[in-house]
């Protein structure tokens, strides 16, 4: 089978983050079992406009926010790869896809933009999440089939947007648990939030965190618009030696900065799923992040990691694991015990039969649980 994915950013784009991420799982499998991949993305400053490596293809064009006007004029004109099916990812911009792509489609939404469009941009910014996402989808893509990384996201687009729940399917992303495993634990406690540097991650809150732990230290990686406003914060609070900004690392720092923390954090306001949750956790690192969204599932309370509702109780919960080794060990093992059940070829295998079922014509939702993202598909291979 041939897959077109259209996406603002692909894996190698310096702010990837969680999409890059699922991508990347989601691939790798799909041409191991044969298939083909075209990618359509957004363009960055190290990247070539096309790349070729066996049955993958990757095109860029303009960047991550032309790509999409650049993606819409090449369709009406006809000059899109044809292919059996295709995914877009929609992340907070809708490509529009119903007015010019002709074939089986699916459209992918990590998470609902609306409220991050107004803490981004202010008053403003309503109306360009309206004109955006909200109003297409409402709109356009009325007969659209859906697929979601959670039940919180299903529920959210389902409400904000209209879209009838029985055209949403969840699969829950994976997580590369054979290589993101346990290491050595610093001799200190040492926080870590991983991902992009936005405004609605919140992480003000986690600088407060570190202000009220004596001793405790907080990696900061990866990259963003809001880092600049971040690091003068830093300073004014006085925690220069205490919180570090490694910016946009490679893999193998991220697993060694992940395995070494005692516990990862997020305090974001809007997350679909969370990548950066089941990496911590297959590094055997619990996280604490306030339960909105998709982390209800990708951190189990109290067994993975633990929900904190206000800014005090995320203080008093990252402050109980810190001195409790006991309640962090335990919860350690069981956030690694996990991460073991959610890997990529469970993750891919489920996509991957929603992509089929739309590329042969069926249009109905898969049954509940078969492609939930907890189910273990036995076959070694699915079919072309």
């Amino acid at each position: 089978m041939h897959i077109l994915i259209l996406t603002d950013r692909d894996w190698g784009h310096p702010e990837a983050g969680g999409t890059g991420v699922h991508l990347t799982g989601q691939v790798d499998h799909w041409l191991e079992w044969g298939h083909s991949v075209t990618v359509i993305a957004g363009g960055y400053s190290t990247a070539p406009h096309r790349e070729q490596r066996g049955n993958l293809t990757v095109y860029r064009f303009g960047s991550r926010v032309s790509v999409f006007p650049i993606t819409l004029l090449r369709g009406l004109v006809d000059r899109i790869p044809k292919a059996d099916v295709t995914l877009e990812i929609i992340n907070g911009i809708c490509w529009m896809t119903p007015l010019w792509l002709k074939g089986p489609r699916v459209s992918l939404i990590h998470h609902v933009h609306k409220d991050m469009y107004v803490e981004e941009m202010g008053r403003s910014g309503r109306l360009a999440g309206y004109l955006l996402e909200t109003a297409p989808l409402r709109t356009i893509y009325r007969n659209s089939r859906f697929l979601v990384v959670s039940e919180a996201t299903r529920n959210e687009v389902a409400t904000t947007h209209r879209v009838p729940s029985s055209a949403i399917d969840v699969v829950y992303p994976g997580v590369d648990h054979h290589y993101f495993g346990p290491g050595a634990k610093s001799s200190d406690p040492t926080l870590v939030f991983l991902g992009r540097l936005k405004a609605y991650k919140r992480i003000e809150r986690l600088l407060d965190v570190v202000d009220a732990l004596d001793g405790a230290t907080l990696d900061i990686v990866g990259d963003g618009d809001h880092a600049e406003n971040l690091k003068g914060l830093v300073r004014s609070k006085g925690l220069g030696t205490r919180v570090h900004f490694h910016g946009h690392v490679d893999d193998e720092t991220k697993r060694r900065l992940l395995a070494r923390s005692w516990v990862a954090v997020t305090a974001s306001s809007a997350e679909g799923w969370s990548s950066a949750t089941l990496e911590a956790a297959a590094a055997g690192t619990p996280t604490v992040a306030h339960p909105v969204g998709g982390l209800n599932e990708s951190i189990v309370h109290k067994q993975t990691g633990l929900h904190a509702e206000s800014v005090a109780d995320f203080i008093s919960a990252v402050r109980s694991l810190v001195e409790n080794k006991d309640l962090r060990t335990r919860l350690s093992v069981q956030a690694r015990a996990r991460a073991e059940t959610l890997g990529w070829d469970r993750s891919a295998r489920g996509t991957l039969e929603i992509l089929q079922r739309a590329a042969h014509g069926n249009s109905a939702a898969a049954t509940p649980g078969d492609v939930a993202g907890n189910k273990v598909a036995s076959a070694s291979r699915v079919e072309d």
